[in-house]
Parts: structure tokens; sequence; C-alpha cells
């Protein structure tokens, strides 16, 4: 690898770009305590799942463990866009595709 290889690095700013266009989808899971969310970019591309869950049905607040699961999944989901975008950048540097 040159140097310039070895100085390319995953660009924060775009990451955050990614995470800011993500929709959340949520759904209580029939019959339990569970609330889960679906993390989507866009093009519907579901990027990652986040679940919350209480101990007691009588204790659970539908919206509390919303926020709760669409926090889980938001935090999955940054970590799978840096990811992307690292197998992205690596993909084109192997490749000799020009990077800014």
């Amino acid at each position: 690898m040159t140097d310039h290889q070895t100085a390319q690095q995953v660009d924060p700013e775009r990451v955050s770009e990614l995470v800011a266009s993500l929709t959340y989808e949520t759904a209580r899971v029939p019959n339990t305590s569970s609330t889960i969310a679906t993390a989507r970019l866009p093009n519907g591309f579901v990027v990652a799942i986040g679940h919350s869950s209480c101990v007691s049905p009588a204790a659970y607040h539908a919206e509390t463990q919303r926020k709760l699961a669409i926090g889980a999944a938001a935090g999955k989901a940054r970590d799978a866009l840096f990811e992307f975008e690292a197998y992205r950048l690596a993909h084109d540097l192997a490749n000799g595709v020009a990077n800014p």
C-alpha cells in the first residue's frame, strides 16, 4: 500500500449524514413487554435492529420502550455504517478508485 492509501480513513461526517438520513419503525412484540425498532436508509435497506424490554408487562410504557428501542437501533446503525463505509473505502482503494 502507498502512504496515500494508508492515510485514507472513513469520513465521520459522511457517517453522520447517513445516520441523519435513517428512519425508524417500531413494533411491540405481541404478548410480550418487548419492542423492536428497525433503522432504515432512504433506499429501504435495514441497517440495524434495536430492542427494548421491561421485566413486568404491567410496567410497560409504550413511548419509553419505543425510545429505548430506537436508541439501541441508532447506536448499532452508526457502528454498522462505519463498517460499511470502511468496506467501501477498502474496496475502492484496492480497485484504484479515487477517493476525495
